[in-house]
């Protein structure tokens, strides 16, 4: 943006340079005041040319930000989805582990009880 605007700086500058410059020519006013209006339009129509021109980059800079983002955000769902994937076969195959855990330490339980079923904790005397 700081290009744009020392280009218009410029163009200002110029502008105003060339007005003061004809107003203390030695030409007669009514050519002056023509060399004025020539040169007024000829600016009025280069500013004209450099905003479509702007205008022409700035659609072309969205249209390319807008592809950037499109391509951004298939990028984070397809991301998404590995981790999602990738949450779930860790899980899984946690769950796997418990479950094998807990069938290993019911195991261990009825051979330690000699494969009998456990008994109430109650006492006899109670």
């Amino acid at each position: 943006m700081s290009s744009t605007k020392s280009f218009f700086s410029i163009l200002l500058g110029l502008a105003a340079g060339t007005a003061i410059g004809m107003l203390y020519a030695p030409d007669k006013g009514w050519k002056t005041r023509a060399r004025v209006r020539r040169a007024a339009e000829n600016g009025y129509e280069d500013l004209k040319e450099d905003l479509d021109d702007l205008g022409t980059k700035v659609d072309a800079k969205a249209a390319e930000a807008k592809e950037t983002i499109k391509s951004l955000r298939d990028t984070l769902k397809e991301k998404a989805g590995e981790i999602k994937e990738e949450t779930r076969a860790r899980l899984t195959e946690q769950l796997e582990r418990l479950e094998n855990a807990l069938r290993q330490a019911e195991q261990e339980a009825e051979e330690a009880t000699g494969g009998k079923p456990e008994a109430d904790e109650q006492s006899p005397e109670e």
